[in-house]
């Protein structure tokens, strides 16, 4: 018999909108771990204006994103991917870590810039 997926909820920063995912490139690259490996998931976006009492109880210090593996709640997001690569393993998921764990933060410093680059023009639009 076929062994049984637990429940995965990917927990993301909703957009501007309050409703569909937003731009943060740690959800992005955690829903793609997920995609990528195949797993069935859903997501659930959060309006970070309108905290539910449900998402108050699994993240209390509102950290985002964050995913809940069946009654597992994980908020450190630099720990998730090793989290899934642990539990999401060969041969029935692909791995997906570098054999180099360094590669794993190369190109960092660049999303970091990239983020703070994004948001510096969001800003000048803004007093524009």
């Amino acid at each position: 018999m076929p062994e049984k997926q637990l429940q995965v909820e990917l927990f993301v920063k909703a957009g501007s909108d309050g409703a569909k995912i937003g731009t943060c490139s740690i959800s992005q690259r955690l829903f793609m771990v997920l995609w990528i490996k195949g797993v069935t998931f859903n997501v659930i976006t959060v309006d970070t204006k309108r905290w539910t009492e449900t998402v108050q109880k699994l993240s209390p210090g509102g950290q985002l994103p964050f995913l809940l593996y069946g009654t597992e709640v994980h908020t450190d997001t630099n720990k998730i991917e090793e989290f899934l690569e642990a539990v999401l393993c060969p041969p029935r998921y692909p791995k997906l870590a570098a054999l180099n764990p360094e590669s794993n933060t190369a190109g960092l410093d660049i999303l970091r810039k990239n983020k703070f680059s994004r948001r510096e023009k969001s800003d000048k639009d803004l007093n524009n």
